[in-house]
Parts: C-alpha cells; sequence; structure tokens
C-alpha cells in the first residue's frame, strides 16, 4: 500500500501518510466469487448413480492378463533365462510398469534369499566343523 500523495510505503491499514499526514483511502474490497462447493468422489459417483469409478489406464502402465502373470512366472522359473530377464525386465526402457515393478521386487527377494542362505550354510558349515574335531 502506498500513499496517493507522496508515494511512501505504508502499513496494511493504515489511515494516515506517515510521511505527509495525509488521509489514505483504503481500497474497496473486491468481491470474490464463490468457490463451487467441493464434493467428494464417493458423492459423486452417488449422484452419477456408478457402483465405481470408470478405471482409465495410463500408456505403458496397461494392467496385465492373468495368462501374462502365468507366462512371466513360468519364463523366470527357468533357472538361467529367469535371471537374465528378471534385470531385462528390470531395466529395461519399454517394459510394461507392472512387469517392471514385479521383477525388480523378485530381484530384491532373491538377492535376500542368497544372502540368508550364505549366512545360514556359513553357520551350518562352522557348527559341523566344530564338531568334526
Amino acid at each position: 500500500m502506498f500513499c496517493e500523495k507522496c508515494g511512501a510505503n505504508l502499513p496494511a491499514g493504515t489511515k494516515f501518510c506517515g510521511g505527509c499526514g495525509a488521509k489514505t483511502e483504503t481500497p474497496p474490497a473486491s468481491p470474490r466469487p464463490a468457490a463451487p462447493p467441493q464434493t467428494s468422489s464417493v458423492a459423486s459417483i452417488a449422484a452419477t448413480g456408478q457402483t465405481s469409478p470408470a478405471y482409465t489406464p495410463q500408456p505403458g502402465v496397461e494392467p496385465m492378463s492373468v495368462g501374462q502373470y502365468l507366462v512371466t512366472l513360468l519364463l523366470m522359473c527357468v533357472p538361467i533365462l529367469g535371471i537374465i530377464l528378471m534385470f531385462k525386465w528390470s531395466f529395461g526402457k519399454a517394459v510394461n510398469l507392472n512387469k517392471k515393478n514385479m521383477a525388480k521386487a523378485y530381484l530384491i527377494f532373491f538377492a535376500v534369499w542368497f544372502v540368508l542362505i550364505l549366512v545360514g550354510g556359513g553357520a551350518i558349515m562352522g557348527a559341523l566343523e566344530a564338531i568334526m574335531r
């Protein structure tokens, strides 16, 4: 807010200018347009009579079918091919997002499982070595 007479910077809500003493006029409050009432998605679904919101898949995120999941899981069971495909699907560019996330989850699961096997195997081997002495 500035004084119309001398141009001094005024704090909001002042009635007189601190520089020249002129009375300041507060600008009339501009009426704000009323915002439309916000309705929740549940209310809008109930109003339209739908039982559930329509699903619109995003590009590259189309859901995989049951058959695609079965083929993916069967391919992952083949020892060397499965590991190669998990890396290809996890870090590939043109891969369905569902398959990519599933492959990443399986790689993480496999890494944790492998570490647990190594630790457990080491503990068992240490116990056997102690018994054999």
